[in-house]
């Protein structure tokens, strides 16, 4: 049985979803002298805070980054020999990472879809990576693909990014690293923070290198007011979704999915509507009662 879990934020009457935005994180005035925090300027988009990126190591203190314009630091987890391609005897460490914190403005809540990333190693670099965040406390990788196609890269089955092969040249950026964030990063109104982890290199001097790295997402609003539908009441049972309010009348009731396609549109009273085709993720609800409009972002999980 998929269940309706509403969000506590209300979305303008007037449909909308939110303000799109873009966060390119380019490294363009990291140097090999700048330390281990970005000094570029981040990113800005209405709604949204973007922290600067940082290196963390609880075994080596970070110093700087091994090349300019990148975000390249040495010293990450071994576990890979040279010219070998199947044998792996590294493992995530959870103090050796880069991180980077996202906060909603004051009257905001934010929307994140998908992260995306350039990833380099040195000759003796590391062969895997991944991406946690705050949400679950870097407990679980999020989900990674690789898009566009990229024989140079591969991920597998735990969401571990994975250099596939030792001799591919190291004097370029692979690009394709995908992360796509579930429907959790809908509606946040806190800090997220995201780590990227990195290991299995062939050598201590082995260093973990990404650029580029791009955020997209939606802010929404709060503090923009609504026509109020007196006592309205959004909830599911068993696949069907009830719509109901103080008022016997007609209500028009449009879901839409996140790229603004309708995938519900009936006009209904007191009837349940069958959502049991509707996917897991996030949607929006428009009900239109009496000449009042009202909207809500929900999460069908």
């Amino acid at each position: 049985m998929k269940k309706l879990y509403f969000l506590a934020s209300l979305l303008i009457a007037t449909f909308s979803f939110g303000q799109a935005f873009t966060g390119t994180y380019d490294f363009a005035s990291v140097t090999q002298t700048s330390g281990a925090t970005d000094p570029t300027a981040v990113p800005t988009a209405t709604g949204v805070t973007f922290g600067s990126f940082s290196a963390v190591n609880g075994t080596t203190a970070p110093t700087n980054s091994s090349g300019a314009g990148r975000f390249s630091f040495a010293n990450q987890p071994v576990g890979a020999t040279n010219a070998n391609d199947a044998t792996f005897t590294g493992a995530i460490d959870l103090g050796i990472y880069y991180q980077v914190t996202l906060t909603p403005q004051a009257n905001y809540t934010i929307d994140l879809t998908q992260i995306t990333f350039a990833m380099r190693r040195s000759g003796t670099g590391v062969r895997h990576y991944a991406v946690r965040s705050s949400l679950d406390g870097y407990a679980s990788n999020l989900p990674a693909s690789i898009n566009p196609a990229n024989s140079n890269l591969s991920t597998d089955a735990n969401n571990v990014f994975f250099w596939t092969l030792d001799a591919t040249a190291t004097s370029a950026d692979q690009l394709g690293s995908t992360i796509t964030l579930p429907a959790t990063f809908t509606g946040l109104s806190t800090p997220v923070t995201f780590r990227f982890y990195a290991w299995d290199a062939e050598a201590a001097g082995g260093n973990f290198s990404i650029d580029n790295v791009v955020v997209t997402g939606n802010t929404n609003n709060l503090s923009v007011s609504q026509n109020e539908i007196s006592g309205l009441q959004v909830y599911s049972n068993n696949n069907l979704l009830f719509v109901t309010s103080d008022s016997s009348s007609d209500k028009n009731v449009v879901v839409y999915d996140m790229l603004g396609k309708v995938v519900v549109n009936e006009t209904v009273s007191s009837q349940p509507i069958n959502v049991a085709n509707l996917s897991s993720g996030a949607y929006i609800v428009k009900v239109t009662e009496e000449g009042k409009t009202a909207t809500k972002k929900l999460v069908i999980q």
